[in-house]
C-alpha cells in the first residue's frame, strides 16, 4: 500500500507529466505556423522545458519504485531536478505573461504582404497562447509546493538527528514517522520517548543503572529473588535498580 507522501508524489508528477504534453503539443503547433522573430521566442524555450520535464519527472517516478539502489533516488538528487524544472517552469510563466501584445497576420502569396487569416486568426493565437501561459504556471506552482514539501520534511528529518536522510530514496524513506529499526545519526531521534532499554543478556549482567535487561537463567545458578524460584535455563525480565535504589532497599538475608 502506498504511503501519503508517494500518493501526494505521484498525484504532482502525474499532472506535471499530463499538462507538459499539453504544452508540448501546443508549442510544437505554433512552431511550425509561425515565422520565427522577437514575439515567438517564447516557444523554442516552451519546448526545450517541457521535453526536460518528460524526461525527467518519469525517470523519478519509475526508479523510485526499483528496489535496485540508484544515485537517482536520493532525496538530493530528487530536490535538486524537481528545483530547475520548477524554476524553469516559472521563468516560462512569467515570461509569458509579460510579453507584449501583438497581431498574427499571414503571407499568402510569399511577396512580403500580411493579410489576416481566417483559418489562424489573432484571436486563435492568443487563445492556445493563453493556454500554454497557464500550464506552465501550474506546472511552476506544483513542483515548488513539492520542492517546499520535500525540502522542510528533509530538514525536519535532519534537525532530529537523521543527518544521513539527503542520501535515503525518497519513496521509502518514512517521511511522517520513524521506522522501528532506525537509528538516528548525528543526534536525537525524531521522536521524545527514551531509546529503548531492552537488551538481550546474561542475569545478572549489567550494562547501566536502573536498565531491565532480558536474557536466560544459567542452569547452574539459583534464585533468591520472590517466593517463587526461578527455574534454570528459563527466560525472565530482571530489573537492576540505579545504586541509591540500591543503597536504600532493606538487605535480603
Amino acid at each position: 500500500m502506498l504511503s501519503v507522501f508517494n500518493i501526494i508524489r505521484i498525484s504532482i508528477f502525474s499532472a506535471v507529466i499530463a499538462w507538459s504534453l499539453i504544452v508540448l503539443g501546443v508549442a510544437a503547433h505554433l512552431n511550425t505556423i509561425l515565422i520565427a522573430n522577437e514575439y515567438t521566442r517564447f516557444i523554442p524555450l516552451a519546448i526545450f522545458i517541457a521535453v526536460l520535464t518528460l524526461l525527467i519527472i518519469p525517470a523519478l517516478m519509475i526508479f523510485g519504485f526499483v528496489r535496485r539502489p540508484f544515485m537517482i533516488q536520493q532525496v538530493r538528487f530528487e530536490l535538486a531536478f524537481v528545483g530547475l524544472l520548477g524554476l524553469l517552469w516559472f521563468i516560462l510563466g512569467i515570461y509569458t505573461a509579460t510579453s507584449p501584445d501583438t497581431e498574427v497576420e499571414c503571407d499568402f502569396d510569399g511577396d512580403g504582404t500580411f493579410e489576416e487569416s481566417d483559418e489562424f486568426s489573432t484571436d486563435t493565437f492568443y487563445a492556445q497562447f493563453h493556454a500554454l501561459e497557464a500550464f506552465a504556471i501550474f506546472n511552476a506552482i506544483l513542483l515548488i509546493i513539492y520542492f517546499l514539501l520535500l525540502l522542510l520534511l528533509s530538514l525536519r528529518q535532519h534537525r532530529a538527528g537523521y543527518t544521513e536522510v539527503w542520501r535515503e530514496p525518497t519513496t521509502t524513506y518514512p517521511w511522517f514517522g520513524v521506522a522501528s529499526g532506525m537509528a538516528p545519526k548525528g543526534g536525537a531521534p525524531l521522536t521524545d520517548l527514551p531509546a529503548p532499554v531492552m537488551a538481550k543478556g546474561k542475569f545478572g549482567k549489567a550494562t547501566k543503572d536502573g536498565q531491565v535487561l532480558t536474557g536466560s537463567l544459567p542452569s547452574t545458578e539459583s534464585s533468591e529473588m520472590g517466593e517463587q524460584p526461578m527455574k534454570a535455563g528459563g527466560h525472565y525480565i530482571i530489573y537492576i535498580p540505579p545504586p541509591a535504589a540500591a543503597a536504600q532497599a532493606p538487605a535480603r538475608r
